[in-house]
């Protein structure tokens, strides 16, 4: 990612950290801002029901209270008594009802043939009086009242004569803010509203409302009506609004200054930096003459001086590398053709002096002279699939093992006939490999079998798909390792030979060349760099009781998965290779 889109990105990630502080913050400020005011209406609500209740109570008491006068119990003189009490208190309607439910007396606001028809009538079913003549008193249900487009509630008080009920009190008060809702008037204003409410019917209030408001609720102990305050909350809600534009300035004016003082570090520092930058590119890219020029301190010209004695030093081993390489490939196209065909000559002479000689020991000297000449032809001819081999390297592709390895043991097998070799291969494995796979069998598989001076001599080749890392143990000797995310598919060659030289192993190991001197040496590299290619591992364990084991791990593939067609070898099961490989060689 470049330098200015990483301050982008960092400006942007800045700003949103920020916002979102803002807005957190915000929220909880609109939070607790609107805790406290329900709070606030929720204890006025709890105020109101108290002071509603206050008020039912103190006029049960007081019904209560005057049916225990004397005066209560003389039926006869009544009407007196009853106009008193209203004359005193700020009930409506008041009547006494005998000991058997009959209604004595009834006085108050009341129509004339409302009064003559309760009159004599009996009450003993009504609640107030059934509950009066047990012996308590008696708060009724807000009811309706016809005539005045009003709620009245009704109180009842026992009588008592001699530790006897001998009637009941009942008295009716209208629901208003005269007499129950007297504490309601200086808690309604046009920021706030009271409703209460008893059995889903509105006693007071109810006909105003906010578009939005915090509200509070409680009941009524002695009633089990609701209250509810509610308060307009649009002055939470501007202050709010306000706050939040506030918050959204500051930030604003945060982001310029943090885009002024980004800005002048892009300027200052960033763009020295895309500079030097820039010519790391270049220099990448093989632009060995890029030079740079930084300014903005001494700390930016003692760098840009650095930079430039770095392509100076990398021109120059450019310039040296590149003479080196041209007189290698003279000397190499010198020991390719020319050694190659002096060679021939030396075998074809050594080969007639070996034939026409008389003397044993001219004889034996030549056939020296064949076998050293073999050699080097030999180790010619494996520097020559090298080069070939790395020439030709492309991208790894799918690889049916099973097959290769079995071809390979077939071409060995005739080669080297004294030698047993078993094998244990599956039907097919599959893995992702370089098309010259194939020569890295054929080196190991060799090996095995030239090198072999034991009396008995055998090789065991098998191969086999494992799931998770490579074969790698702490006793052994891991080379190249490849990525394997889904499994390995393991090539193993075992023979019971002199061992592989610790000096080859340490060659292989360190990545450098030592005295391998051998065909079997550079067929050492080969295949080594053939596994490394493929993104595999190569591995050496001592055989017990003596010899080798030689381990190549591919990544494991799948038939007809990502690469070009198999070559070299590396060829896809056809229908003739069903079956089980294996067995004794």
């Amino acid at each position: 990612m470049r330098l200015r889109t990483k301050f982008a990105v960092v400006f942007v990630v800045v700003t949103l950290v920020l916002s979102g502080s803002v807005v957190v913050a915000l929220e909880f400020y609109k939070r607790d801002a609107v805790g406290e005011s329900r709070a606030n209406v929720e204890e006025t609500a709890t105020r109101v029901a108290e002071q509603i209740d206050a008020s039912i109570r103190d006029r049960r008491d007081y019904v209560g209270l005057v049916a225990s006068r004397p005066r209560a119990r003389r039926f006869d003189r009544s009407g007196e008594f009853l106009e008193s009490f209203l004359a005193n208190s700020r009930f409506y309607a008041v009547q006494i009802v005998a000991a058997n439910g009959t209604v004595v007396d009834f006085r108050g606001d009341v129509t004339a043939a409302h009064r003559r028809d309760v009159l004599g009538a009996n009450r003993s079913d009504a609640p107030y009086v059934r509950a009066a003549l047990a012996g308590r008193s008696y708060v009724g249900e807000a009811e309706y009242v016809d005539r005045t487009d009003a709620h009245a509630l009704v109180f009842g008080a026992p009588i008592f004569e001699g530790g006897e009920v001998e009637g009941v009190l009942a008295a009716a008060v209208y629901l208003d803010t005269q007499t129950v809702f007297d504490a309601l008037p200086p808690l309604e204003t046009s920021r706030q509203a009271v409703t209460v409410a008893g059995n889903g019917t509105a006693l007071h209030g109810g006909d105003r409302a906010f578009p939005a408001s915090v509200e509070g609720t409680a009941t009524v102990e002695a009633t089990g009506w609701e209250v509810t305050v509610a308060r307009d909350r649009s002055g939470l809600d501007a202050r709010l609004r306000r706050l939040a534009l506030f918050q959204a300035g500051q930030l604003g004016l945060l982001a310029l200054v943090m885009a002024g003082f980004g800005y002048w570090q892009y300027a200052a520092s960033l763009r020295q930096t895309e500079r030097l930058l820039d010519g790391f590119e270049d220099l990448g890219a093989g632009d060995y003459e890029r030079s740079v020029t930084l300014r903005g301190g001494t700390e930016w010209e003692r760098i840009g001086d650095g930079f430039n004695d770095l392509t100076s030093t990398l021109r120059a081993r450019e310039a040296a590398l590149r003479e080196r390489t041209q007189r290698l490939e003279v000397m190499y196209r010198v020991l390719r053709h020319d050694l190659r065909n002096q060679l021939s000559v030396v075998l074809t002479y050594a080969d007639v002096i070996a034939e026409a000689a008389d003397d044993e020991r001219i004889r034996e000297a030549a056939g020296s002279v064949l076998d050293a000449g073999e050699r080097l032809r030999n180790l010619s001819e494996r520097a020559r699939q090298i080069e070939t081999a790395l020439e030709a390297e492309g991208e790894p592709t799918t690889v049916e093992v099973s097959g290769v390895v079995s071809e390979v043991v077939a071409e060995v097998e005739a080669a080297y006939p004294e030698v047993a070799i078993s094998t244990s291969l599956p039907e097919a494995a599959w893995a992702v490999a370089l098309p010259s796979v194939r020569l890295a069998f054929e080196n190991v598989c060799e090996n095995a079998c030239e090198h072999n001076d034991a009396d008995d001599p055998r090789v065991d080749v098998a191969v086999e798909t494992v799931d998770g890392a490579a074969s790698g143990r702490a006793d052994g000797d891991p080379t190249a390792t490849g990525a394997g995310g889904d499994g390995w598919v393991r090539v193993s060659v075992a023979d019971n030979g002199p061992g592989l030289p610790e000096g080859d192993r340490a060659a292989i190991r360190e990545g450098r060349e030592t005295a391998l001197e051998h065909a079997s040496g550079l067929g050492l590299w080969l295949t080594y760099w053939i596994v490394d290619g493929s993104g595999g591992e190569l591995r050496f364990e001592d055989a017990e009781p003596r010899g080798t084991v030689v381990e190549i791990s591919l990544p494991r593939g799948s038939e007809g998965s990502s690469g070009g067609p198999p070559t070299d070898g590396a060829r896809a099961v056809s229908d003739g290779d069903a079956g089980q490989r294996g067995g004794p060689r």
